[in-house]
């Protein structure tokens, strides 16, 4: 049997920090990226299942544009690696990720992100024009059924699709939570890749993001102004109600894995 991680870098959530952990553990063609031709596309699990079939030394692979459900293969069992995060803090820090990028990027929000500062990113992502970077982000991506992140818009469905593929996940990681996140990994993987190296630096994360997660949601608050906060909360009320719930489960599924030790 064929054990291959498969890490769902969902973007501005920790993936950066991860893919060095898998870079350090799985040399060369060991750990490799699959992504789609533009910024905005989608890798199902069917196009996972071929690229990591067709290569036979990959043991990682990562992708910020594959999709759940785990592929199914009798002769390959996938391991998932992936983060969440609070989606306010994942704002400001799509943002500053955005300004620090090249001009020229395809990146529909580059161009916003570098023109004003965070409440004009705020009132572009709460504006017909936005695309779902920053507005139910994770519930969207993680539900697996909208395929343009240009105009996907999340609905209730898409909500309850998100929490039913999180429930069939062995762990998933919580970037707030991060250290305690890699414990866990460290033992869903354990059986199939023994003990693997863990020690990590921080990647493409902005000095002025650090600080605990309060100050960090305060710092936005303040920059944002009552009435515009307010509006970017309603506009990613469901990645809110997402994120407690995943808060929930993922406790829950951290005591699972302690327990089979």
């Amino acid at each position: 049997m064929r054990f291959v991680i498969v890490h769902y870098h969902l973007f501005k959530n920790a993936g950066s920090t991860l893919d060095s952990i898998l870079d350090r553990n799985f040399s060369g063609e060991q750990h490799r990226h699959i992504e789609g031709a533009h910024p905005w596309s989608t890798v199902t699990p069917d196009e996972l299942l071929a690229f990591v079939a067709a290569n036979r030394d990959i043991r990682a692979v990562s992708s910020h544009q594959a999709r759940l459900p785990i592929p199914h293969d009798p002769s390959i069992i996938f391991l998932p690696m992936l983060y969440l995060r609070h989606p306010i803090d994942r704002f400001a820090s799509v943002y500053e990720f955005e300004r620090r990028q090249a001009s020229e990027s395809t990146s529909p929000s580059v161009p916003v992100a570098q023109s004003g500062d965070l409440a004009h990113f705020a009132e572009w992502t709460i504006s017909a024009d936005a695309t779902a970077v920053c507005r139910n982000f994770q519930v969207i991506h993680l539900s697996g059924v909208q395929h343009d992140m240009r105009d996907a818009r999340a609905t209730h469905e898409d909500y309850d699709r998100a929490l039913e593929r999180m429930s069939e996940l062995p762990f998933f990681g919580i970037v707030e939570l991060f250290d305690e996140s890699l414990a866990g990994f460290q033992e869903l993987l354990r059986p199939a890749f023994g003990e693997l190296s863990l020690q990590f630096e921080i990647k493409n994360s902005s000095v002025q993001r650090r600080g605990s997660l309060v100050e960090r949601l305060a710092h936005v608050k303040g920059a944002l102004g009552d009435s515009l906060y307010r509006a970017l909360l309603e506009h990613n009320a469901l990645d809110m109600l997402f994120y407690r719930r995943a808060l929930e489960m993922f406790h829950a599924k951290r005591a699972a894995l302690r327990n089979l030790i």
